[in-house]
């Protein structure tokens, strides 16, 4: 990971920006760095984009600030876990949850119905073929 500034800047070039899992931003709060999981990056993603327009009309950089919105995991089929600031649950309500808030991350109302129906199709058929990763093979 590289050491980064507030702003997600390289220490010894300041016109070289991190985000993601790349970064390493070291805080109070954070003294290994933030966690290496998707919020954090689209939070600096965020960021960054205001601070390059910022910084082309020759405003001042605005330091990245972590906002921990929670965290969710699937457990397997109905059973999830979700936890959020003040409020823990699991079982099927979380990945009811869980199925949710992804679902409403897709971009476009097309895809989001494609996605939607795929997984409709997968949980009642029990279909696991998109998951299967498979090498192909090679005719001699």
């Amino acid at each position: 990971r590289l050491k980064v500034d507030t702003y997600n800047r390289l220490s010894q070039y300041p016109n070289i920006f991190a985000i993601g899992d790349t970064a390493l931003m070291i805080s109070e709060e954070y003294p290994k760095g933030h966690p290496q999981v998707v919020q954090p990056a689209i939070q600096q993603a965020c960021n960054l984009i205001r601070n390059l327009q910022r910084a082309e009309t020759g405003l001042p950089l605005q330091p990245f600030i972590y906002q921990n919105k929670g965290s969710m995991a699937t457990i397997g089929r109905n059973h999830a876990v979700v936890e959020l600031k003040k409020l823990r649950f699991g079982g099927f309500p979380a990945w009811a949850v869980w199925l949710f808030i992804h679902l409403m991350s897709i971009v476009g109302v097309k895809n989001r119905l494609f996605i939607f129906v795929d997984w409709m199709w997968s949980y009642f058929t029990y279909d696991l073929s998109l998951r299967i990763i498979i090498k192909p093979l090679k005719r001699q």
